[in-house]
């Protein structure tokens, strides 16, 4: 064989296996994408595994102390912590790894990043009417890389990427009708964090709307809750207080009408002792409002219109609500963006509360520099949430005109 046809036999085989690396990588050239933003999310992530924030230091730190000496799920019997059995138990476990509390702690929250990122994928497809795994794959992105998600667990350290994976998870099969596993999801975030009261509503109207299914699923809830107590109770954790550290919780900040949160009380001010009750009572009266023009109004009740119910409903609770934090809101800012990313629609008011959520992480980590009015940004969203809420109570009313029309 001359050198000239052994040269071209080769080449051959180079365009060969060229061939079938390009197939490959058109093939799955997503997943290949998502792969490479995901590893440059976690790298993001490994760059802020170092700070040590105030929570840290003086709640998770001391914590992880008291389990790791009392040695880890012998400790939970009698735990002082004030969060709730579930999250302890995880603080248990992460005492017999040979790693850093920090870092432990921590990637506890990023890797529920990735199952946030995931739920918000899977709700993105569910509601998507075409491209569905395009759309489903940029919210996967997008919600990785926000930068409360990323603030949230990577930098501060807390974990509330647990609870709203369970609650964007919930309201995914919510709109599937898969009514039991969407009361397990969220008795599952009930049992992490009490912020899933800020979901619950929708469930109510839905139960009433549609009757289709029975107002004993609400029993799934505390009965979840219990189930994920139970390593705990089992390790001599108190059953009484897996019912009773949420209302421990809310009287550690009752003194405060806010906490670092833009809302109603901004505006008002006052002293927490006499103000407290009368905005509780506000945001009961106000929900109760929007529950009777729903059902007034026979509102139909499709995916976009659920979805932005669970929008109004979060966004009123915490506006009105007494001693809110800069992260309650983080539910409704993540199912803000990616009901934007599908359906285009209340850009305003879903870009205010993103915004308003990074100005007071920045906040409590410094560096604001006092630029920011809360009064003036409460102000503004007095506005917005009045237009939000004339838009998507009369927006229902004026789809079933025109259905009925059909």
């Amino acid at each position: 064989m001359s050198m000239r046809e052994s040269m071209r036999k080769a080449s051959e085989q180079v365009r060969k296996y060229e061939n079938i690396v390009v197939d490959f990588l058109l093939k799955h050239y997503r997943a290949i994408v998502l792969v490479v933003l995901t590893v440059i999310a976690m790298m993001v992530r490994w760059k802020l595994r170092s700070f040590q924030s105030i929570d840290f230091t003086d709640f998770l730190l001391g914590w992880f102390r008291t389990l790791q000496e009392g040695g880890g799920f012998a400790a939970l019997a009698d735990f002082p912590g004030d969060y709730n059995a579930p999250y302890m138990t995880v603080l248990a476990f992460l005492t017999y790894l040979p790693m850093d509390s920090l870092y432990s702690i921590k990637l506890v929250s990023v890797i529920f990043d990735l199952v946030l990122a995931g739920a918000a994928a899977f709700l993105v497809y569910t509601v998507a009417k075409k491209d569905k795994k395009f759309f489903a794959s940029i919210a996967y992105v997008v919600t990785l890389f926000l930068p409360q998600v990323i603030l949230n667990g990577a930098y501060w350290g807390q974990c509330d990427s647990i609870y709203a994976s369970f609650c964007i998870l919930a309201i995914t099969f919510l709109l599937r009708e898969r009514y039991s596993l969407s009361f397990i999801m969220l008795g599952a975030a009930f049992a992490f964090k009490l912020q899933f009261i800020f979901i619950l509503p929708i469930f109510l109207v839905v139960y009433l709307v549609k009757r289709k299914f029975s107002i004993f699923n609400f029993l799934l809830i505390p009965l979840t809750h219990l189930v994920l107590c139970l390593p705990a109770i089992l390790a001599g954790y108190p059953l009484l207080d897996c019912f009773l550290v949420y209302f421990k919780q809310t009287q550690t900040y009752a003194g405060y009408l806010t906490l670092n949160f833009v809302n109603f009380f901004q505006i008002l001010g006052g002293d927490a002792y006499y103000f407290s009750l009368f905005g509780i009572g506000l945001t009961v009266a106000v929900c109760a409002l929007i529950l009777w023009v729903i059902l007034h109004n026979k509102i139909t009740l499709d995916n976009e219109k659920i979805l932005e119910l669970v929008l109004l409903f979060a966004i009123v609770m915490t506006f009105f609500l007494p001693s809110m934090h800069e992260r309650y809101l983080f539910v409704a800012e993540i199912l803000g963006v990616l009901y934007y990313l599908v359906y285009r629609k209340h850009g305003t008011i879903i870009l205010f509360i993103n915004i308003c959520a990074v100005i007071t992480y920045m906040s409590f980590a410094g560096t604001t520099g006092g630029w920011f009015d809360y009064h003036l940004l409460a102000l503004v969203e007095v506005f917005l949430l009045a237009y939000f809420t004339k838009q998507v109570l009369t927006d229902g009313k004026k789809d079933q005109k025109a259905e009925i029309g059909r």
